[in-house]
């Protein structure tokens, strides 16, 4: 009799095919972030969203679905959809989504390990631990949302699946944005940034770019399996050509009635991104308060005429109340210059004893917008009641944030709009179309999009390089161009096209001088944000449900 030992070197030496197949899912989502950047290979990422569709159209395959069985009513195809199949068949096409998720999410957001390991002064194992967990509970999420595919095939056959694997992507990625205040990172749009589906941004969004690449991906693997297995299943051809050309309809309408281009007539800006590198272990130390501040003084010394000057999150480490000398400092030099001067700095609410993450804006009026959606841990920590103290990184400085309390609004300055975003929440879709779509109901002065991130908690990683990619996807769907101030890079500059003009390199200490047009498009998804997606959805939902009527009149 073989002993545990044995068993388990057996297994290794001779893994079964569902560890294999295992296997070949982990490494092909750990293909899916080479689309991104730094790497910007998108054809990658495409590969590995077809092994994906592939290995869940195999699963489905194995047995019929009763929308196919002629025998079957419209009532037992509710009853299908509430039951979801066989479990066995459910618990299959989970583990081959929690398979390629866990791939993907481990390359693609490796770079928490470096936050955790180097800055929340985790031992590596603890941070391996964390960081693993956060993995698994993103993989758990993704699954979870296609641990409905199989219901919905059983309800609506095989041959809508076309439609059906987008759809539960979609509803995927927005859970995703939304659960536990939400991780918006690794969407299958920002793919396209630098590729050919980048104009349906314009249209309907980063969400609506990551429809029709799953539409595209789902039709060249079933074209496939239609040219190389003659025996393949008939129902498959049915949608073929229609969501062919549904999925074609807007990239070839945006190409050939691309946007107009609307130039300010007034002067560009002469904008300044200051990027003073400091250390994020000396970032709350007091006792480099002061060589903070003349870092940033001394980096702006030949900036302060700019039309806009931008110091980066948290530039001033203490809160507003605290640095009011400095405050009025600023606010004589903006006005003595007729420039105007954006800074990040924490601002305390005594009334409620309440702290916010802040950007102030200087320059004739004194403004301030607060932080919508915070990091969590960074600077919440969720269940901190329980949590703080546990292990250093549950109680890292400047932790004990509030999420904005009070409707936010853009920044007005004299001849110009700022569209603020600090950080994390440029990577928020809605939050930033919806400050535009206020601002333009109440001016049409021009408008640019500012955000200022604190991107040293990453480290040398991917991770301010992603974090660069979601800001110039805001910019190319809103047709805005955009400035970024960072603390350690990168830094940089995009028109309204999402094209990268000029950046500084990653923990350089230098200051960033450009004059930008403010020149802009008027995008479908500027105005109307996302309820393209919504009606991409909801159109979905009424095909599928025509067609289960159609089938169900053919069954009495």
């Amino acid at each position: 009799m073989m002993t545990r030992i044995q068993l388990f070197l057996a297994a290794i030496v001779t893994p079964s095919a569902r560890q294999v197949a295992t296997l070949q899912m982990l490494l092909l989502g750990g293909l899916y972030p080479f689309g991104f950047a730094p790497f910007n290979f998108w054809p990658l990422s495409l590969l590995s969203l077809m092994a994906l569709v592939y290995g869940l159209i195999k699963q489905l395959e194995a047995g019929p679905t009763p929308s196919e069985d002629k025998t079957t009513s419209l009532g037992s195809g509710w009853r299908a959809l509430l039951r979801f199949s066989t479990p066995t068949q459910q618990t299959s096409l989970f583990k081959i989504v929690f398979s390629w998720s866990i791939g993907a999410f481990a390359v693609g957001v490796s770079w928490v390990y470096v936050s955790i390991h180097n800055y929340g002064h985790a031992n590596v194992l603890l941070a391996l631990l964390i960081t693993a967990l956060f993995v698994l509970l993103l993989a758990s999420v993704k699954a979870a949302c296609f641990y409905l595919l199989q219901g919905l095939v059983s309800w609506f056959g095989k041959g809508r699946v076309l439609l059906i694997i987008p759809f539960v992507w979609i509803i995927s990625e927005l859970v995703q944005s939304k659960l536990f205040s939400g991780f918006p990172w690794l969407f299958a749009g920002y793919t396209q940034l630098d590729g050919p589906l980048s104009v349906v941004s314009t249209w309907i969004g980063v969400y609506g770019v990551g429809w029709s690449l799953l539409v595209i991906a789902c039709l060249f693997v079933i074209l496939g399996i239609q040219f190389f297995q003659v025996k393949s299943e008939a129902y498959w051809r049915s949608l073929i050509l229609p969501v062919a050309l549904i999925s074609l309809i807007m990239p070839v309408t945006a190409w050939l009635l691309p946007l107009q281009q609307h130039q300010v007539d007034s002067k560009a800006l002469k904008i300044a991104l200051v990027q003073p590198n400091i250390s994020q272990n000396d970032k709350w130390d007091r006792a480099h308060f002061s060589r903070i501040m003349d870092i940033l003084y001394a980096q702006s010394q030949h900036h302060w005429k700019a039309d806009l000057l931008v110091w980066p999150e948290g530039a001033i480490p203490a809160y507003r109340h605290q640095v009011k000398d400095i405050i009025v400092d600023l606010k004589q030099r903006a006005r003595a210059n007729q420039s105007h001067i954006l800074l990040g700095l924490p601002v305390y609410d005594f009334a409620t004893k309440t702290s916010y993450s802040a950007m102030i804006g200087l320059g004739g009026q004194t403004q301030e917008y607060h932080k919508q959606v915070l990091v969590p841990f960074g600077e919440y920590v969720p269940l901190g009641g329980l949590l703080r103290g546990v292990i250093e990184f549950f109680n890292l400085p400047m932790s004990s944030f509030s999420p904005a309390t009070s409707p936010q609004k853009a920044i007005e300055f004299e001849g110009f709009t700022v569209i603020p975003a600090i950080c994390y929440e440029i990577t928020y879709p809605k939050i930033v179309q919806n400050l535009v779509h206020q601002a333009d109901e109440l001016s049409d002065k021009p408008k640019l999009i500012v955000t200022i991130s604190n991107d040293a908690w990453f480290g040398s990683s991917f991770g301010p390089d992603q974090h660069l990619q979601m800001a110039r996807m805001r910019a190319l769907e809103l047709g805005l161009p955009l400035v970024r101030a960072t603390n350690d890079g990168i830094s940089a500059v995009v028109d309204a096209k999402g094209k990268l003009l000029q950046r500084l390199p990653k923990n350089q200490q230098a200051t960033l001088e450009y004059t930008l047009a403010l020149d802009y498009y008027q995008t479908p998804y500027r105005r109307y944000g996302l309820w393209g997606i919504a009606f991409i959805l909801l159109a979905s939902i009424c095909f599928l449900l025509l067609h289960r009527l159609a089938l169900g009149r053919e069954q009495v």
